[in-house]
């Protein structure tokens, strides 16, 4: 496909190629754990969900609860009690995506971090996840390695990464 474009020079005029797009995305993961960098994350997200015409797909994820080998009854309780701040955080996310005038969906998911959001966009088969930098656990980060460094070498797809 070609279109004729001016060239400046005495008005002349050549074909060039169109440029192909990159074409529609349509879902973007955002990493929310409510620390100032997820909170810079999710505005970053929601810019490019407009831009796009995306869904945004907020993701929070809770370190593992493998721990809790208690009685059945206890462990529901005490993952009940874990769960509460995921679960404020996403809905905090899904409110400003909203108002913003964005689709969201939020979903909150067990395990290590990385390895939990890049399954998700696998599944999802999103176009591209944004995340902070660093995330709300120092010691996390300190001992294993960000989890923004781990997604741009396992995600299967473009990464943001928001400072």
């Amino acid at each position: 496909l070609s279109s004729p474009v001016k060239t400046g020079y005495k008005g002349e005029t050549r074909n060039t190629p169109k440029r192909q797009g990159r074409p529609g995305m349509k879902t973007i993961i955002v990493a929310v754990d409510g620390s100032h960098l997820s909170d810079k994350a999710l505005d970053r997200a929601i810019l490019e969900c407009k831009v796009h015409g995306a869904e945004l797909l907020a993701v929070n994820v809770v370190e593992s609860l493998s721990f809790l080998s208690l009685h059945p009854e206890s462990y529901e309780n005490a993952k009940d009690r874990l769960m509460r701040e995921p679960l404020k955080i996403l809905a905090e996310a899904e409110k400003k995506a909203r108002a913003a005038g964005v689709a969201v969906r939020a979903m909150a998911e067990p395990g290590r971090p990385a390895d939990v959001i890049s399954e998700i966009a696998r599944r999802e088969k999103a176009d591209e996840i944004v995340v902070g930098s660093l995330g709300k656990n120092a010691v996390d980060n300190l001992l294993l390695g960000s989890v923004s460094s781990r997604l741009v070498q396992t995600a299967p797809c473009s990464i943001i990464v928001v400072r």
